[in-house]
């Protein structure tokens, strides 16, 4: 891979060059130009890598097993220090919602109960205004039937008797 990259990197600056020369001569490049550029791409310096020397320098940064295991142990000591200095348990200051105390607990208790009793009291007026209604549409339907009764009634007598009507009721 590397030496592919290397190849077309030569290629490249070659081309550039003979571009380069061709637009200062301003003549074009021929193939004897050509294959002597391409021949001196080949013979190029290469390079090869010192893996060994590469891995030498730097096996002293690397962390061995007994530096691992010395960072682990005084990471899991600080760990037992900081665990060793939380309190496992925490007195309640001041007062707190909830049932913590006997005063609050009666408290939330009268809460509720008079949450109930007002609900029960309300539900006890809604029935009485819905009795209320159902006896004034009594009293009304009474009326209403009377009323009819009357208005018919008078008819019928101003059509039986005519001058009684105009006798009692000018």
């Amino acid at each position: 891979m590397q030496e592919l990259l290397q190849d077309i990197n030569a290629l490249r600056r070659g081309i550039e060059a003979l571009n380069k020369r061709s637009l200062e001569q301003g003549k074009p490049v021929s193939r004897a130009e050509l294959d002597e550029l391409l021949t001196q791409v080949k013979e190029e310096v290469s390079f090869t890598i010192n893996y060994k020397g590469v891995a030498e320098a730097i096996q002293p940064h690397l962390a061995t097993p007994a530096k691992v295991e010395t960072a682990l142990t005084t990471g899991m000591a600080q760990l037992q220090q900081v665990i060793a200095q939380i309190p496992r348990s925490v007195p309640v200051e001041n007062q707190v919602w909830g049932f913590t105390s006997g005063r609050l607990a009666f408290g939330v208790i009268i809460l509720v109960l008079s949450l109930v009793c007002l609900s029960c009291y309300a539900w006890k007026q809604k029935d009485i205004a819905e009795a209320q209604v159902v006896l004034i549409q009594q009293q009304q339907a009474e009326q209403k039937t009377t009323l009819d009764w009357l208005t018919k009634g008078y008819w019928a007598l101003k059509r039986d008797n005519p001058k009684a009507v105009k006798k009692y009721f000018p």
